[in-house]
């Protein structure tokens, strides 16, 4: 399907709205989805939720790269910056993915955003142990970087996502609570350094959150008994 201007805002707003709760159905409007006569600001972002939606909520690297290809074969003479973008997407989809991923063409800064949004895919979708190599990877390359602040924050932005994420699951894998501890201290500490009041306090009942989900007992579900055999009986 092609959209116009205004088509294509409402597009990306409504997939963006579903796509916690149904990512198959937004995996498969993206394929319905016209690309050919997009704008190269319209491929970003599409590029950019095609990435999220296969590498952190569906675990399918090898479709995500297949459509991140597609989008920059659809357009050959796009701007440079643009396939840049898209090339990153991708890089972020085959390292998450445990993959052999060359990140050579890749500036610092581009490694350091690869590293951090491949970190919570790993950890959500793939392998835990290997998402925690990667986020290791993106602490020792943090300090070199010329506007550390700047990207401080994206990886506090998404540690505090990803802690999201796994504090809200009714089961972690033990992988998953063992780098869920790590990511959620690391975290805590990035907020009080650069946050302000509302984000260090969103910071300490995250940390809090955390501490609470490795310790739920196994099988704990709601920890609700049910009513109707034990109260009502």
């Amino acid at each position: 399907m092609k959209l116009s201007e205004s088509a294509f805002g409402e597009f990306m707003a409504k997939q963006w709205k579903a796509h916690t709760k149904q990512p198959q159905v937004v995996q498969g409007e993206l394929q319905k989805l016209q690309v050919t006569g997009l704008s190269e600001p319209q491929l970003i972002e599409v590029g950019a939720l095609a990435c999220h939606v296969h590498s952190e909520h569906l675990g399918e690297w090898m479709d995500g790269i297949a459509y991140i290809e597609a989008l920059v074969a659809s357009q050959p003479s796009m701007s440079d910056a643009t396939r840049l973008r898209l090339c990153r997407q991708r890089a972020i989809l085959l390292k998450a993915s445990n993959n052999i991923c060359e990140l050579e063409s890749f500036d610092a800064a581009d490694r350091f955003y690869i590293f951090t949004l491949a970190t919570p895919a790993a950890i959500l979708t793939g392998d835990p142990a290997h998402g925690a190599t990667i986020y290791s990877e993106a602490l020792a390359l943090l300090p070199l970087l010329a506007d550390m602040p700047r990207h401080e924050r994206l990886l506090g932005v998404m540690t505090a996502n990803l802690i999201c994420d796994l504090v809200e699951r009714s089961e972690l894998l033990t992988s998953q609570q063992s780098i869920l501890l790590i990511i959620a201290e690391k975290s805590y500490a990035i907020w009080q350094r650069i946050g302000d009041a509302t984000d260090r306090d969103k910071a300490s009942f995250r940390l809090a959150q955390s501490y609470m989900a490795v310790r739920k007992p196994a099988g704990y579900g709601s920890g609700r008994y049910l009513r109707s055999l034990n109260i009502e009986s």
